[in-house]
């Protein structure tokens, strides 16, 4: 019998320092051990250190994921690029044979790539169209806006609505599977479709470690780890760190600076900045570059407490991988910004959380207090929903058909 073969869209697979990367390398390994393979079609931005994975990840898609900082393309550009993206998924088809016996993927995308997918297979003989797993991803919109300040939000449900119909309508119900990152953009993008969409699993999924605390009776708090954005609240822990660990002399702090990330270049002197800081104060550690997957692990592995100073504005609908890899530790906890998705779901989940006002140290220094003090381990919290997000993604993504 033939493998069954997996064809993963990502062009906004650009560098191997962000999600797109692990969820790759994760799906084409545990591919392996069984009868299906995993071809991964990213863009075409990605390096040449693709090619140590043997021809499995091919940079290939010009057509940008993400334009415009997140926000609503105007409607001649929207078209335009859902077009590009259609005439490349033609040559793609051609070039690999791409027939029903497939399974087409699209785990990060927005309305552009969704109508361009949607124009393309609509032009296909329904006995040839391949099997189809569309991820939201991204905050659907709202239907009915109450406030200006949710236009923006009222425009992306009229863009979800008109491509992921038009999906939908493209090929048969038995071929494809919709699903959606939270139960909040569950009940948002079935609004907009009329279709059922599935909790998937935490696409940054990665089997945990037992915790072993290294220092008796010392705490370790994460500062800041990943790619370096502001709207993470970057500027304000680079301005705070030292004042932490001065207020928290019993607790150690860590902080991830990504030197590769591309925003790292919005601030010259930040490593300079944390490398005299790290020579100076006992309690601070700083890690430099990108992380790999085991790196990244053991990070989280070797915490009891980790940070999202995340701006309310841009996460108040926008969810966090730093949130999955939280949950899935049960001697770990989230200490975030209030008005922010990351606060909605710490509660929805009825997870042990501590919350402070964005931007106020004393806000901050009062929730790492209540989280130092604690001497409890997160409650493990065996519900339904939990327990279909933290399982993993691509052992989900592989058993869909």
């Amino acid at each position: 019998m033939a493998s069954i073969r997996y064809f993963l869209l990502d062009p906004g697979f650009e560098d191997f320092d962000s999600h797109h990367g692990s969820v790759a390398e994760t799906l084409i390994g545990d591919a392996s051990s069984t009868r299906k393979t995993v071809t991964v079609l990213a863009s075409k931005k990605l390096s040449d250190s693709v090619k140590n994975l043997k021809g499995k990840i091919i940079p290939f898609f010009t057509t940008p994921c993400y334009t415009n900082n997140l926000e609503p393309l105007p409607a001649f550009k929207e078209n335009e690029l859902a077009e590009k993206f259609q005439a490349e998924l033609s040559d793609l088809f051609r070039r690999y044979n791409i027939n029903q016996n497939d399974v087409i993927v699209l785990h990060t995308a927005f309305s552009h790539l969704f109508l361009g997918l949607a124009k393309f297979l609509s032009c296909i003989p329904k006995l040839h169209i391949p099997k189809l797993i569309v991820c939201g991803m991204f905050d659907p919109g709202i239907a009915s806006p109450k406030f200006m300040d949710e236009a923006m939000r009222y425009s992306w449900f009229i863009k979800n609505k008109l491509s992921l119909s038009f999906l939908e309508r493209s090929l048969p119900s038995e071929k494809l599977v919709f699903a959606t990152s939270c139960n909040e953009y569950k009940i948002g993008y079935e609004a907009l479709t009329g279709a059922s969409f599935l909790i998937h699993p935490a696409i940054n999924y990665q089997p945990s470690q037992p915790f072993s605390r290294e220092i008796k009776g010392r705490k370790r708090l994460l500062l800041f780890v990943g790619s370096v954005k502001e709207d993470k609240g970057t500027s304000f822990i680079l301005n705070n760190s030292e004042h932490l660990c001065k207020s928290f002399p019993n607790v150690d702090f860590v902080l991830h600076w990504n030197t590769n990330s591309p925003g790292s270049i919005e601030y010259k002197h930040a490593e300079s900045l944390l490398r005299r800081l790290g020579s100076r104060v006992n309690n601070f550690d700083v890690l430099f570059g990108t992380l790999t997957t085991e790196q990244y692990e053991l990070l989280f592995d070797s915490v009891q407490g980790v940070i999202a100073s995340y701006m309310p504005n841009k996460y108040k609908y926008k969810t966090s991988g730093v949130f999955w890899d939280v949950l899935r530790r049960s001697h770990c906890n989230l200490l975030c910004s209030k008005g922010t998705w990351l606060e909605r779901e710490s509660n929805f989940m009825e997870e042990r959380a501590y919350f402070f006002d964005y931007g106020d140290i004393d806000s901050m220094i009062r929730a790492i207090k209540e989280w130092e003090i604690d001497e409890s381990s997160v409650d493990l919290n065996s519900t339904q929903y939990k327990n279909a997000i933290c399982r993993s993604f691509s052992e989900w993504l592989l058993s869909r058909f």
